[in-house]
């Protein structure tokens, strides 16, 4: 559910991004870059808030694994392993919001934008 949650909050955030620089895209695809690139752009954008995101994440996470582990005594740690997981899974939750997200991309017609 959390995996969801997570597509639909970076499509937001990267819809958003999209329709508020669809006349710099559009401009773009005027002097003669192909979709290819914009999408490129997009994506790169999407690796970036996973990246960023999982950072914070991590750091918050860190710090709740040890209060956990103190405040029950129970034996909780983030291992190395589940952060890559973690990590992994973010970013495959940011290209699938990331890819929806381009089709207004792809859609943007210089000739509308003027």
């Amino acid at each position: 559910m959390g995996f969801l949650v997570g597509v639909i909050i970076v499509y937001q955030v990267l819809s958003t991004d999209v329709n508020a620089h669809i006349k710099e895209y559009a401009t773009f695809k005027a002097m003669g870059y192909q979709n290819v690139y914009l999408l490129g752009i997009v994506f790169e954008e999407a690796i970036i808030m996973g990246i960023l995101g999982f950072i914070a994440g991590f750091c918050v996470s860190f710090g709740l694994y040890a209060l956990t582990r103190n405040a029950t005594n129970l034996p909780l740690y983030m291992t190395l392993i589940r952060a890559i997981q973690v990590q992994i899974l973010t970013l495959i939750m940011c290209i699938i919001s990331g890819a929806v997200a381009t089709r207004k991309v792809q859609s943007a017609d210089p000739a509308d934008m003027f």
